[in-house]
């Protein structure tokens, strides 16, 4: 096998992925470029970034403005918990900083986990595609490169699992990347929360990146009302789907079709803490936030107390 990776160019045959050891020999221009995308995963992405579009096949990366927030906002923060609509490229943007995080930081190990295995599995393909088609002199050489992992000759290892309580205990975590979170369990969500935070809490460097569309009062919108208070650690980014200049209000209009009302405003509009909703408490029509009927609907569990 040794002997076939020396005569086949690229790593084990593929020509796109750079071996272990391949020397790459660098023009001035690309030791600058090197540098300003070491520095900056939005420079990255958006000069040598390549993803899949449904409509327009192999393209560029090119970010909207609320998907470089999400990256800045990994970037700069230890925690991060983003409120994205339907469609909005959140799972793509979090591969593609996954990808540049492997690519320029040495020894970091990177989990992807969702809420299906084959969810976890579409995104770790997006980092592999984003690292393999980018230019051989930004990549590092390739060590393994499996179906639902890969290891680079700087030490930074990617990997992916459906989301356990246990998927990741005992590990060492540079960067955990949680997709559709609102969509577990409450009890395995619980759970996992429980086992991952003295992990993630245990490296000053370690990163940890939740993503979803809300999916109703649950663990998840506890995080979020926790987040925007400022109580929990994390730093709450939210997008509206008016933020996507390719969605329209004919967009809009079907996906109402589609989903109902109740599921459009959900995982569409996002609905926020201070939405107001109109509700009946025995049998009283009243006018509430979203937080206050969290918080109502929380202690009337407390109390046994049945509304009606």
């Amino acid at each position: 096998m040794a002997t076939k990776q020396k005569i086949d160019k690229g790593y084990f045959g593929n020509p796109n992925l750079k071996q272990i050891g391949e020397q790459i020999s660098f023009t001035e221009h690309q030791v600058m470029e090197y540098a300003k995308c070491s520095k900056d995963p939005v420079y990255f992405l958006e000069n040598y970034g390549k993803i899949v579009s449904l409509d327009d096949g192999i393209i560029n990366f090119k970010l909207f403005e609320y998907q470089k927030r999400i990256i800045r906002g990994i970037m700069e923060n230890k925690m991060t918990l983003a409120k994205l609509f339907r469609q909005s490229g959140k799972s793509t943007t979090v591969a593609g900083f996954i990808a540049w995080y492997c690519l320029f930081n040495d020894n970091k190990n990177s989990y992807i986990l969702a809420n299906k295995m084959a969810t976890a599995k579409e995104i770790f393909s997006r980092v592999q595609f984003i690292v393999e088609n980018c230019p051989k002199w930004l990549q590092q050489g390739v060590k393994e490169w499996n179906k639902t992992s890969f290891a680079l000759e700087n030490g930074s290892k990617v990997s992916c699992a459906a989301t356990s309580a246990s998927a990741v205990r005992g590990q060492s975590i540079s960067l955990l990347a949680l997709d559709e979170f609102a969509f577990l369990r409450p009890n395995l969500a619980e759970e996992f929360i429980a086992s991952v935070f003295p992990t993630i809490s245990s490296a000053e460097s370690s990163k940890l990146v939740i993503v979803s569309t809300p999916n109703g009062m649950n663990h998840y919108y506890k995080l979020w009302m926790e987040a925007k208070q400022g109580i929990n650690g994390f730093h709450a980014i939210e997008s509206h789907w008016t933020d996507h200049p390719k969605r329209t209000q004919e967009w809009a209009d079907e996906q109402r079709k589609i989903l109902g009302d109740v599921k459009f405003a959900q995982e569409i509009e996002c609905v926020t803490g201070e939405t107001i909703v109109t509700v009946k408490i025995r049998n009283k029509i009243v006018n509430v936030t979203m937080h206050d009927l969290y918080s109502m609907l929380s202690e009337c569990n407390a109390s046994h107390i049945q509304y009606r």
